[in-house]
């Protein structure tokens, strides 16, 4: 008798560290779980609009071209793409009202659109370090590609990013409200884009978008076929007539001439 007891109680003792594995191991479930879904909540909401939007993205210059810009470089025997760092000449000082601790915008003027105005690329800030009456040396503190001699000084402005989520598209869901608009270019001149990339579009703050506003791209098979949803898109730069905005999402090619509306 004491020897079944005695075996009983040796059984019930070998059980405990089972039992407080498989508690364990149901806790630890439960936990990666809720760690899952915790993680799947945080991925609705990103950085919408970034950095490389907001300081080397393209848009449209419906002004006329600044006066200022870089007219030489301290290592310009060296090397034709400027870096961090490098040390530029700028055509204006003192007389034109440049500042020591002033920041510029170095952009890129390319070509003519349509008639809109100029395609220009933000390539970087420069801040000036020296100032003379007539000329100022420039430190360039971030670069975004292709800075070279040539290229023209904007004023800086600080923005910041945007965090929200991306609103999507049905192919043949609820009718935008916004104006009607078309992509009248893409990023590097691409016969066609997709998610991540930028375009520009004909419509600017005088219909009524605003930098954040999400857009919805469409595409028609045929001219008697309804429009198709394809794209979701963000507004992360404006001028009058012109906005730059970002693909957030995208289930086919976009081109040049596809259709965009605001939801």
């Amino acid at each position: 008798m004491k020897e079944t007891l005695k075996s009983k109680m040796v059984v019930a003792l070998l059980a405990i560290p089972i039992l407080l594995s498989l508690v364990s191991g149901t806790f630890q479930a439960q936990s990666q779980q809720y760690q899952i879904e915790k993680a799947k909540i945080f991925q609705e909401t990103y950085p919408v609009i970034t950095e490389s939007d907001l300081y080397c993205s393209y848009f449209v210059l419906e002004n006329d071209l600044p006066s200022l810009r870089v007219i030489g470089a301290e290592r310009q025997a060296e090397k034709i793409l400027l870096s961090d760092d490098d040390i530029v000449f700028i055509n204006a000082g003192k007389a034109s009202g440049l500042e020591i601790g002033q920041l510029f915008f170095l952009v890129e003027v390319l070509t003519k659109v349509d008639d809109y105005g100029y395609l220009a690329c933000k390539r970087g800030r420069v801040r000036i370090i020296s100032c003379e009456p007539e000329r100022s040396v420039g430190r360039i503190e971030k670069s975004c590609g292709h800075v070279t001699i040539g290229n023209f000084l904007f004023p800086y402005q600080e923005r910041e990013g945007l965090i929200g989520r991306d609103l999507g598209f049905e192919p043949y869901g609820t009718l935008g409200r916004g104006p009607i608009g078309q992509v009248i270019f893409q990023e590097n001149e691409f016969v066609q884009i997709a998610s991540g990339h930028w375009a520009i579009i004909n419509l600017g703050k005088e219909d009524g978008l605003e930098i954040g506003q999400q857009l919805t791209i469409y595409k028609k098979v045929s001219p008697q076929a309804p429009r198709e949803a394809i794209a979701n898109a963000i507004v992360i730069d404006l001028s009058r007539k012109t906005a730059t905005i970002r693909i957030l999402s995208a289930k086919d090619a976009i081109f040049k001439g596809y259709e965009v509306q605001a939801k």
